[in-house]
């Protein structure tokens, strides 16, 4: 019975802080109690002491996700282990394109973001730091089941796959297709497929003994971008970090 509660009691919590997202970035009590289905005085006590750890913040009436997640988040080693070897690649090629550059990396079937720097171009994004991206949809996404797990492709193309944007492939078969062209081009080029108005431009990184360790991601206005220079910038760039990470 005090294991089951236990577990109970956890997934209370845990429920408490998946309430929370980018959409979602401030919360009432109200509104967690209605986003967990806890009762008012359970969300209550449970908030009372994620805030006392740290792990939530009030402010004013709202809460927020507090410093001490941070400082936890920043310690996942696929987010942040190699980060001091990939940055400067990451900023000279920010520089360089004046494109959003990203890197995700791969959380079982979805693409996570897990660093951004800003270009110079005005260019709205379908997802920021911290985020996921569905792997039917995005550029990196193509590339991970391009030369991430064997599988990954067949596990995806079992499901459903829904249009993000009209141009959003929605097909197994065509998905298929595509993505045997990235594999064999190495370098994904996907126009307005998660944002009408936007290309973006994908290469995969290898670390070491060649195992596959997320990708790169350029995103830019379609209309101000030469894509096959910008293909050619980010298959150098990935080749460049791949070789930092001793692939």
């Amino acid at each position: 019975m005090c294991d089951t509660a236990a577990v109970a009691v956890h997934t209370r919590i845990l429920s408490v802080l998946a309430a929370f997202s980018s959409e979602r970035p401030n919360l009432t009590l109200s509104e967690i109690s209605r986003a967990t289905g806890l009762p008012k005085g359970t969300a209550h006590r449970i908030v009372t002491q994620l805030v006392t750890w740290g792990a939530l913040e009030r402010d004013e009436r709202h809460y927020v996700i507090g410093l001490r997640m941070f400082e936890i988040g920043a310690l996942a080693p696929r987010a942040y282990r190699h980060r001091a070897r990939i940055l400067p690649f990451l900023e000279e090629a920010a520089s360089a394109t004046g494109a959003e550059v990203m890197l995700a990396v791969l959380d079982k079937d979805e693409a996570v973001l897990v660093e951004h720097l800003g270009g110079r171009r005005a260019v709205a994004l379908a997802a920021g730091l911290g985020e996921r991206l569905p792997l039917h949809a995005s550029g990196v996404g193509h590339v991970m089941m391009a030369f991430g797990p064997g599988e990954l492709l067949n596990v995806v193309c079992a499901r459903p796959l829904p249009p993000v944007t009209s141009h959003t492939i929605t097909d197994a078969s065509a998905l298929r297709a595509a993505v045997a062209r990235v594999r064999e081009a190495g370098v994904s080029v996907l126009p307005h497929s998660m944002l009408a108005g936007t290309v973006s431009v994908a290469a995969p990184i290898f670390a070491e003994r060649g195992a596959f360790a997320g990708a790169i991601l350029f995103v830019c206005p379609v209309a101000r971008t030469n894509v096959k220079r910008l293909s050619k910038t980010a298959l150098q760039t990935a080749h460049r970090i791949s070789a930092a990470l001793g692939s």
